[in-house]
C-alpha cells in the first residue's frame, strides 16, 4: 500500500551552496524554473495521492518556506524545527510528531522523476530505502551496506566497502512505524545533538527489524548539494527535458 503521508526535510542551511543560501533557504533555491521544494512537493503528491498529507519540516528562513508552501501547496503542512542547526534526526522527529502510522521521508535537495513513485511506493518491505547501483560513489555520497541476507546493515558516507548508494528516500510502512520511532528515540538518547537519520537504519538492524532496499537504477535523478552540482543539473535537464516527467502524469495539487 502506498504511504499516505510524506515528510519533506527542508530545514537545513545549505551552506555548501555558498552565496545562494546567505538569505535564502536551500529548499527555495531555483532549479530549472522553480524552487527545489516545488519538485519535492510534486513528487510527494505522486506518492501519497490527492488525499494524502505532505509535511514540510522548516528551519533556516522558516518564514520564507512557510510563505512558499502556503502559495504553492496550500493543503500541505509546515512544521518548524528550532534545532535545525543541530543534527538532522531532530528534523525527522519534528516531522514524525505531525504524523501517525507510516510515511515517506524525503530530502528536499533530491529531484526525482515521477517514474520512481509507484516503483518505490509498492516495493516489498516494512522499511525500504531508495538506492541505485549505476553511478560511482564519492566521499560525499551516502553508501549502504547489506548483510548476508540482503537486509540493510549500515548507512554512512564513511565506508570503504558498500553494496549500493542511497538516494534520499525512505519508506516506512504502518506496521513498522512504531519500530522506527523506537529506534529513533534510542539513537537520540545516546547522541541528542549529533544523531543523523542514517543512524536509525543501523539501530533497526540491531533490533532485528532491518530495512530493505528498492533498486531504482537506470531511471535517473538529480541531487543538488553545491553550486557545481546545480550547474551540472541544469545542463543535464536541458539535454533531457523529459527526465523528471517520465513515467506518470503529474497529479494536480487540488
Amino acid at each position: 500500500m502506498n504511504p499516505r503521508q510524506a515528510i519533506i526535510l527542508a530545514a537545513g542551511l545549505g551552506s555548501r551552496l555558498q552565496h545562494l543560501t546567505q538569505a535564502l533557504p536551500k529548499a527555495l533555491i531555483p532549479f530549472a524554473g522553480k524552487p527545489l521544494l516545488a519538485y519535492a512537493l510534486d513528487f510527494a503528491r505522486q506518492v501519497v495521492g490527492p488525499a494524502g498529507r505532505r509535511i514540510v519540516v522548516s528551519g533556516f528562513c522558516a518564514d520564507q518556506v512557510e510563505r512558499f508552501v502556503r502559495s504553492y501547496a496550500p493543503d500541505a503542512t509546515v512544521v518548524f524545527n528550532p534545532d535545525y542547526r543541530k543534527a538532522n534526526l531532530l528534523s525527522v522527529r519534528t516531522g514524525l510528531n505531525a504524523v501517525q502510522d507510516g510515511f515517506l521521508l524525503m530530502n528536499v535537495d533530491h529531484v526525482y522523476p515521477f517514474a520512481f513513485a509507484n516503483r518505490f511506493a509498492t516495493a516489498s518491505g516494512r522499511v525500504v530505502l531508495a538506492v541505485d547501483r549505476d553511478r560511482p560513489l564519492g566521499s560525499d555520497d551516502m553508501k549502504v551496506a547489506c548483510d548476508e541476507l540482503g537486509a540493510v546493515r549500515r548507512m554512512s558516507k564513511q565506508m570503504d566497502v558498500w553494496d549500493c548508494g542511497y538516494i534520499g528516500m525512505t519508506r516506512v510502512d504502518d506496521a513498522a512505524a512504531q519500530a522506527y520511532r523506537t529506534a529513533m528515540e534510542a539513537v537520540l538518547t545516546n547522541r541528542p545533538d549529533t544523531a543523523v537519520a542514517e543512524d536509525v537504519i543501523a539501530a533497526l538492524h540491531e533490533m532485528n527489524d532491518p530495512a530493505s532496499i528498492c533498486d531504482l537504477s537506470g531511471l535517473g535523478w538529480i541531487e543538488i548539494d553545491n553550486c557545481d552540482e546545480l550547474a551540472a543539473a541544469e545542463q543535464r535537464l536541458a539535454k533531457d527535458p523529459d527526465l523528471l516527467h517520465r513515467g506518470w502524469q503529474l497529479v494536480p495539487h487540488e
